[in-house]
This record gives structure tokens, C-alpha cells and sequence, in this order.
């Protein structure tokens, strides 16, 4: 089946990491805020991360890949950190010709990173709206979740670790996202993780079931409190609500939120 192509629509790839190995895991997070800032915009198509990152590391064709994800554009970019300073390079690239819309350097300070991800965001939502048609876009797309840029470095880790879904990850992001809200006790993404990866481990069976979805239950909502507004939050208590408590009706209304 051919994919049917959306002309606003768009797939981040997953940043390239140029420099130390370690610093791998700050540049998928680059490119997944940058999914999560998109998918703000109504009437704009973005690819899921999972779909998005089937392609990391792999050299394929912009043309090829637009073709395969039904998307008239795609973002690439690499991340370099460089002591407390980030450079990232950024790239908006046609699917139908394999052409650059628009190509952009940025060297900020590592400090400034929530406002970098949001300057990026809008001026791709600016470039695809100059070359398919227009749509409205708010005036921030990235909120600043915590102001401490060690938290968030540990909050990456830990979801680059939950991200690979294996028991002995999960617990390792545990430890990170707990390092991260010990340093800025009012980080609610971060305590969302917690409480979304004990829930993981309870329903997987891998610890018990009630202690696991009590703790799972207590970091979510000391979360939810931090940020009513977390979409992600209240998608964790939805998936926790099916798949722990077998709760649909409690899931469902954490959906709607």
C-alpha cells in the first residue's frame, strides 16, 4: 500500500552525536523535544518517535524515507557539546526532490537549551508554512521544565535508559530520574518517569503488583501536581490504569486530559 502524503507533514530523524559517546543520549533528546514542540502544531503531521528513530544510523535517502513515512519533509541535524556550550545544525529537506528548504547553524549556551529547542521548532513551523500553506502556530512551542541543566541531563539519561524497554534499563532509569529530582525537587517530567517506570516494572510482573502501582501512583501524581498539564503524565496513568489496574474507564478519562 502507498502511503498517502500530507503536504504539512514532517519526521524529525534522530540528531547525529558529534563528539564523545556520551553525550549520545543528549542528542536524541534534542530530537524528541523537537517531535513533542511539532506536535503542538494543529494541522501539522508529525511522525511518532518510534517510527521516526527505526531510522537512526541507517544512510538512507531523504526521498526514500519521506516515501515510506507518507511525509513531504524531514528534519536532520547533528548535536556537538562542547564544555558548556551546545552546536547544533539543523536541516528542513524536501521528500518529493531531496532539496534543502532551509539550513541553519546554531552555537548557544548549554544553559539556554529550552529556548534553542524552541527557536528551532518555530522556524521550521515558519519554513514549512512558507512552502506548503499556512497554519497557526503559537508563540512558544517549548516550555522550560526545569532550571537546573544537570536535572534535565540526568532526566535524558533516565529516558534514554526507559527507552530501550529491557528490565535491567528500566531500573537504571529509575536511579537517573531519581538523581535528577534531587537536584531540582520541583521537576515534574521527572517524577513522571519514576512513577511511569515503576508501573512498567508492577505490571511486568517484575516487582509486586500493589506496592509497584502504589509507587507507580504516588511519582505521577506528585508530578501531575508539579504540571496539570502534562500530556505525558497523564498518558502514563492512562497506560498504568489498562494495563496494571485494568481500569478502562480511568484510563480513558486520563486520555482525555
Amino acid at each position: 500500500m502507498q502511503p498517502v502524503f500530507n503536504s504539512k507533514s514532517i519526521a524529525v530523524l534522530p540528531f547525529l552525536n558529534i563528539g564523545k559517546d556520551e553525550n549520545e543520549y543528549f542528542a536524541d533528546g534534542i530530537s524528541e523535544e523537537i517531535i513533542n514542540a511539532l506536535t503542538k502544531i494543529e494541522g501539522l503531521k508529525v511522525t511518532a518517535r518510534t517510527s521516526s528513530f527505526f531510522y537512526k544510523n541507517k544512510p538512507l535517502d531523504a526521498r526514500h524515507i519521506g516515501n515510506e513515512l507518507g511525509v513531504e519533509t524531514l528534519l536532520e541535524g547533528s548535536v556537538r557539546i562542547i564544555k558548556e556550550r551546545v552546536r547544533i545544525t539543523a536541516q528542513l529537506i524536501r521528500t518529493d526532490n531531496g532539496f534543502h528548504i532551509w539550513s541553519e547553524n546554531f552555537d548557544w549556551e548549554l544553559s539556554d537549551i529550552f529556548e534553542l529547542q524552541d527557536e528551532i521548532s518555530l522556524l521550521i513551523a515558519d519554513k514549512i508554512r512558507e512552502n506548503f500553506g499556512h497554519f497557526d502556530v503559537q508563540e512558544h512551542l517549548v516550555a522550560t521544565p526545569t532550571n537546573n541543566i544537570e536535572a534535565y541531563k540526568l532526566f535524558l539519561r533516565g529516558r534514554s535508559f526507559q527507552l530501550n524497554w529491557r528490565l535491567e534499563d528500566i531500573s537504571t532509569a529509575i536511579t537517573f530520574y531519581k538523581k535528577s529530582v534531587a537536584i531540582d525537587p520541583l521537576f515534574a517530567d521527572a517524577y513522571v518517569g519514576i512513577g511511569w517506570c515503576y508501573g512498567i516494572l508492577a505490571s511486568w510482573q517484575f516487582i509486586d503488583l500493589k506496592e509497584g502501582l502504589a509507587k507507580a501512583a504516588d511519582y505521577l501524581n506528585q508530578g501531575i501536581s508539579l504540571n496539570p498539564d502534562s500530556h505525558v503524565g497523564h498518558f502514563a496513568k492512562a497506560t498504568i490504569s489498562f494495563w496494571g489496574n485494568w481500569n478502562y474507564g480511568e484510563g480513558l478519562a486520563h486520555l482525555e486530559k
